[in-house]
């Protein structure tokens, strides 16, 4: 009989983020409990608690997992438009406005959609450094050295970026139209920034 190998520890954490992720979509916040958890992945409390920490450390886990697909949705639009930055930025823009209005764990933090008795939305305002901050920074440096003839300092990209962010979240919890006239808006305040 072939020994079974334990899954690395990335891949654990990975498993237990996903199944954070899959409960609170299903049951809200309140429901999720370590035990629940280790339970719905195969594995112990202690290994829950030895991945993840505390609740709340889990909490701030599963909101910097989304900041960091965000980031990469962003650098894949840029990735896609070199040396045309008002392109670039609204692809971004379009690509995770698509991906955030089918992530049932985004849409609960923004108290768009509830689950359960309760929604994800107070770790977004009670700590919002941690998703909003961080988003912001990654994304201003990543436009900046990816445009830099564009004549934004990085202060200014930082400022600019925390606009498009703000929008982002906006036509999140407040839809006025399709993904296309949210780019298309984008696009235009983009392109008067830029002058392009």
């Amino acid at each position: 009989m072939k020994a079974v190998t334990p899954p690395a520890p990335a891949r654990t954490r990975e498993r237990l983020l996903d199944a954070a992720a899959e409960l609170t979509a299903g049951d809200g916040w309140a429901a999720v409990t370590m035990g629940k958890l280790a339970a719905h992945v195969g594995v112990s409390r202690q290994t829950v608690y030895n991945e993840l920490g505390s609740k709340a450390e889990l909490a701030e886990a599963l909101l910097l997992r989304e900041t960091e697909r965000f980031a990469e949705r962003v650098a894949e639009g840029v990735a896609a438009h070199p040396g045309r930055p008002a392109d670039g930025v609204t692809a971004a823009f379009r690509g995770s406005l698509e991906a955030a209005r089918t992530n049932p764990l985004l849409l609960i933090a923004l108290g768009v959609r509830q689950a359960g008795r309760d929604d994800f939305l107070p770790l977004l305002t009670t700590r919002p450094e941690a998703v909003l901050e961080r988003s912001v920074d990654a994304v201003a440096a990543l436009f900046a050295g990816s445009y830099p003839d564009v004549g934004l300092t990085r202060s200014e990209w930082t400022v600019a970026v925390e606009v498009f962010v703000r929008l982002l979240l906006s036509h999140l919890v407040q839809p006025s139209g399709s993904v296309a006239q949210a780019s298309g808006q984008l696009r235009w305040v983009i392109g008067r920034i830029l002058g392009a």
